[in-house]
């Protein structure tokens, strides 16, 4: 499923795609805003700008629809949706959007403009079902060199090379275009890999392996009839982030089998992870979601960085160690006799309420105890443990860090950090969290 040369031309910035009819639809079952003409321009790699000139049909209806959104502003279904043809006779769905208007006082056509974050069409045909995510590769950036030592070399200069990787059962193919700065992962629909699903999955182990907000530029979605085409934002990749990717050290450039092993290890992680009601998660998984706020985080001070990856820290305690599991050194018996005790007692019921909540709590194995086990098993180092002991409770409580470069305090930063990869690393070796009330007594072990 090869991105058409088109796609490329209409998502690069600066082009500006003529179209001879626009539309901007109000809520299902409702008649449209306004029905003109105008165009689109794509200002950057996250922005389509879109301005259309025409007339609504019923002023009352266009101005009710418009204005729904102002009213409950937390409803984004009050906004609107902007449909497209080309000059090209290209169909084109541009989604979501708030417009400005302008009406003159002269009359004559209104003036309808806005941002689209990206657009979206259907071609016809029959494939096989199956998902393909291209994401656009900064030429400047690490992950270049990397990923062209671990895809072998191309026959012909400019050739695409590809990468075959079996996850759960299913192949994900990579295919590197060096010379358009494309990667592309591809998988065939199937139980494990579903639609939908996958265009999300496929990309969340990038953005923590690179440490970069690394989203899909185009996807199809392959149907038995038809095949959707979509172009998505596609975030700049920044330098200051760079610090916080999982896939880092001395082996980057040279372990190839642990670079994939460690992309299929995540991957098998996010596509078996369930929510709450047992289903696959649409949203990004939780792991993914800590590193996209570092990765944020990263562009801040040096307080916000110590602030979130402390807490990014504690998150993944909390993914690896699910609660009811139990301390290894506390007698849950001894913990039963002391709440029957404190029933005996003739004082007031809230203390009591207190009394036994706080001896409960005894049993719960806190972050701090988990991570001292965890230092204890050898998952992570006493440097890291150290700096997690010595930050964490420094900046949750309002503490400033320097905001100046000491060899001291940029280790505890640098530790910090190892500390969110050492957890995740384990993550991925346990496949998952550790099983609730295995826990045996010498300790959490992965």
């Amino acid at each position: 499923m090869p991105i058409a040369d088109r796609w490329k031309r209409l998502a690069t910035p600066g082009t500006v795609i003529p179209c001879r009819s626009m539309t901007l639809l109000a809520a299902d079952h409702e008649p449209p805003v306004a029905v003109g003409s105008g165009q689109l321009t794509v200002e950057s790699l996250t922005s389509i700008r879109y301005e259309m000139h025409g007339l609504p049909s019923d002023v009352r209806h266009a101005l009710h629809a418009l204005n729904r959104i102002h009213g409950d502003p937390y409803d984004g279904l009050h906004r609107q949706r902007l449909q497209v043809v080309t000059e090209e006779g290209l169909s084109l769905l541009g989604g979501w959007t708030i417009p400005k208007v302008y009406v003159p006082e002269s009359g004559g056509e209104w003036t309808f403009s806005g941002q689209i974050e990206g657009m979206m069409t259907d071609e016809p045909g029959g494939n096989q079902p199956g998902t393909e995510v291209t994401f656009l590769l900064p030429r400047e950036h690490l992950a270049r060199i990397i990923l062209r030592r671990f895809f072998p070399r191309p026959e012909e200069e400019g050739a695409t090379v590809e990468h075959r990787l079996s996850v759960l059962g299913t192949e994900v193919i990579f295919t590197l275009d060096d010379a358009a700065d494309m990667l592309t992962v591809g998988a065939a629909a199937s139980e494990v890999l579903p639609l939908m699903f996958t265009e999300h999955w496929l990309g969340e182990p990038l953005r923590i392996m690179f440490g970069q907000l690394i989203y899909p530029r185009f996807i199809i979605r392959a149907l038995p009839t038809r095949t959707m085409v979509s172009i998505r934002p596609s975030p700049a990749w920044r330098a200051e982030s760079n610090a916080c990717a999982l896939w880092h050290g001395d082996h980057i450039l040279a372990d190839a089998s642990g670079f994939w092993q460690t992309y299929a290890g995540l991957l098998t992680y996010i596509v078996s992870a369930r929510d709450d009601q047992g289903q696959p998660n649409f949203e990004a998984n939780k792991v993914t979601a800590l590193y996209v706020e570092v990765i944020q985080a990263a562009r801040g001070s040096r307080w916000v960085w110590a602030l979130t990856f402390a807490s990014a820290v504690e998150g993944m305690v909390k993914i690896l160690v699910p609660r009811g599991a139990h301390r290894a050194d506390v007698d849950s018996a001894s913990v039963e006799m002391l709440k029957r005790h404190i029933d005996e007692w003739t004082g007031g019921a809230y203390l009591k309420g207190v009394a036994k909540s706080a001896v409960s709590r005894a049993l719960e194995i806190t972050t701090a105890t988990a991570l001292r086990e965890l230092r204890d098993a050898g998952t992570i180092t006493p440097d890291q443990h150290r700096a997690w002991n010595k930050v964490r409770n420094r900046v949750m409580h309002g503490s400033l860090v320097s905001p100046y470069s000491s060899a001291e305090d940029d280790k505890l930063l640098v530790d910090l950090i190892d500390l969110l990869r050492s957890l995740t690393r384990g993550l991925i070796a346990n496949g998952g969290p550790i099983p609730q009330r295995v826990i045996y007594r010498n300790g959490i072990t992965l």
